[in-house]
């Protein structure tokens, strides 16, 4: 039901968010404040993801060595480290919509102020910045978009695992025999970490960029 909910928010945001930014810009909201506290949550969120998928890979990990109600406990947190992952990801995809949303309102807003200046050289001094914000703006979104790639052959291969560890819960012997899946899973999840790493630097760098 929660996964469902995220879903139905998902689209819900899709929808309306022009409709948000139209709202906030007859309020007087700045552009370029509204995208700052856009890229700020998404780098929340980043770190958020990447700390639940380094917490599932951990859960994972943790059923080696261990059988009977021990084991069976261990499972539990396996599952429930998936999906607290999961979620955490597809809060992740929304931050990411809205900040593509936010920024391409942003810039088009910039761009058609440096076309008002009369000056040549003030023109050229801001488009100069214009240009280095957007260099580091479109960096950003591909570390978004490269962690997404990531994230959800990495769930589904940890949802593999969790699934085939509930049929046997208690049984150590179970756990050996899927060593190898198990180690395919937690890689998979520490490659989706390092790529969450790589969009809370470039998160960083953006929001330099822009203050």
């Amino acid at each position: 039901m929660r996964m469902l909910m995220i879903f139905a928010a998902a689209l819900t945001l899709a929808g309306c968010a022009t409709a948000v930014y139209d709202s906030l810009e007859r309020r007087g909201v700045d552009a370029r404040s509204l995208h700052i506290e856009r890229v700020t949550e998404a780098r929340a969120d980043a770190a958020t993801a990447r700390a639940s998928f380094d917490n599932a890979a951990a859960a994972l990990a943790g059923v080696d060595g261990i059988e009977g109600s021990a084991l069976a406990r261990q499972i539990d947190e396996v599952r429930a480290a998936g999906q607290d992952a999961a979620l955490a990801a597809q809060e992740l995809r929304l931050s990411a919509d809205t900040v593509k949303s936010s920024g391409a309102r942003f810039f088009r807003g910039w761009e058609e102020e440096i076309a008002l200046y009369e000056a040549k050289d003030e023109r050229d001094a801001a488009a100069s910045r214009l240009a280095v914000t957007a260099e580091a703006h479109r960096a950003f979104l591909s570390s978004l978009d490269a962690a997404g790639f990531r994230l959800s052959p990495a769930l589904s291969l940890y949802d593999r695992e969790a699934t085939a560890l509930r049929r046997s819960p208690t049984s150590s012997i179970a756990v050996k025999a899927r060593g190898a899946e198990r180690q395919s899973a937690q890689g998979a999840a520490a490659d989706a970490s390092q790529s969450l790493e790589a969009t809370i630097k470039a998160a960083d760098r953006y929001l330099e960029a822009l203050k």
